[in-house]
C-alpha cells in the first residue's frame, strides 16, 4: 500500500508536430512551467471541466412516456417514504 507521500507514476506518449510543440513550448514558459507540467496541468483542467458537464441521457419515445407518467401521477407514498419524510421535517422543518 501506498503512503500518501508517496505516488505512482506512468508514462504518455504524444506524437506532435515540431510546430505544435513549439507552440506548447512558449505557452508552457510564459507560465515558467515545464511542458510536462504544463500539459498536465491543462489536461486535467479540461478533465475535470468535462467530468462536470452534466450527462445527457436520451430516452426512447416509449421511455420518455414512461418517465413523464411518473411525474405525473406519481404513486402513492409507502409507509418507508413516510417514515423518512417525518424524520426530516423533525429534523429540518417543513419546506
Amino acid at each position: 500500500m501506498l503512503t500518501p507521500s508517496e505516488t505512482e507514476t506512468t508514462t504518455i506518449e504524444l506524437t506532435i508536430s515540431q510546430e505544435h510543440k513549439e507552440t506548447l513550448e512558449k505557452a508552457a514558459a510564459k507560465k515558467s512551467l515545464s511542458l510536462n507540467q504544463y500539459l498536465l496541468e491543462i489536461a486535467l483542467n479540461a478533465a475535470k471541466a468535462s467530468l462536470t458537464t452534466p450527462e445527457k441521457i436520451v430516452l426512447s419515445e416509449r421511455d420518455w412516456d414512461i418517465f413523464v407518467s411518473a411525474l405525473e401521477n406519481p404513486p402513492e407514498p409507502n409507509e418507508a417514504l413516510k417514515a423518512a419524510i417525518k424524520e426530516y421535517h423533525e429534523e429540518y422543518g417543513k419546506w
